[in-house]
Order: structure tokens, then C-alpha cells, then sequence
């Protein structure tokens, strides 16, 4: 049976990083490239991680924080990506908080055909978007 999965077991503890054995690395290099990056994000909810292979060095990630949730909250900001020709790596979708509702979403840099500053000024047009961080990831 062909597996549909790769997984091995480790230890969580401080003074031993975790590596990556070759067959993971193996699976999310990129063909024919000699070095890549990826980004891990770790949802604290859920404690899962995901490691998610990225064209460039660099990720941008886009918080948005929503005062009052309009219905048309995820079209809108469909539009703005699709309108920048922008591809999240990852969303969170919305997360429900007892304050306030959040979106977070990483992009490739190099997917990136607006500046940042456009970007988030876009974001903050949408209704009921109280706030927009957008931050940089550099690999290491």
C-alpha cells in the first residue's frame, strides 16, 4: 500500500531542536532548486504546525483585525486578493475571540504585485476593519 502520509515521532524539549529527516526535506523542496524556504506557522488552539514551502525567502503575513463583522466581510477581501492577483499560503479564515474577530493570511513575497502600503490601505477600505498589520518573515 502506498502511503499517504510521512511521520515520526520526537521529543518536545528545549535543548533539543527538532530536525527534519531527509525525506521530509525531500518532499517539500521544490524540484530542481538547491535552496528554499518554507514558513511554519503554529496554531496555539489547535497545537497543529504546518511547514508550507514558499518560492522566496520572504512571507508576508496580513492581520486584520475586524470590529463589526459585516456579511460581506470575506467577499470583500476575496476582491481585494483576486483584484492584486494575491495567493494566501495560509489563512486562518476568521477567528472568533470574546474581544474581536481576526483574519490572519501569509503570502509570498514574490507573489506580491502591490506594495505593502497599497496593500493595507486596501484592507483598512473594507467595512467593519477596525485595524491591518502587515509584517515580514525573513528564512533565517
Amino acid at each position: 500500500m502506498s502511503a499517504v502520509t510521512i511521520a515520526k515521532m520526537i521529543q518536545l524539549q528545549e535543548s533539543k531542536p527538532i530536525s527534519l529527516p531527509a525525506d521530509f526535506l525531500e518532499t517539500l523542496r521544490p524540484k530542481d532548486v538547491e535552496e528554499s524556504s518554507a514558513v511554519m506557522i503554529l496554531a496555539p488552539s489547535t497545537k497543529i504546525i504546518r511547514i508550507i514551502p514558499t518560492k522566496s525567502p520572504e512571507v508576508v503575513k496580513v492581520a486584520i483585525e475586524i470590529g463589526e463583522l459585516s456579511p460581506d466581510f470575506l467577499q470583500e477581501l476575496g476582491v481585494v486578493f483576486m483584484r492584486s492577483k494575491i495567493k494566501t499560503l495560509y489563512s486562518t479564515g476568521l477567528c472568533f475571540t470574546q474581544d474581536s474577530c481576526t483574519y490572519e493570511g501569509y503570502l509570498d513575497s514574490s507573489d506580491l504585485t502591490i506594495s505593502r502600503d497599497q496593500l493595507q490601505d486596501e484592507l483598512k477600505e473594507i467595512k467593519g476593519v477596525s485595524k491591518v498589520d502587515i509584517t515580514t518573515l525573513t528564512a533565517a
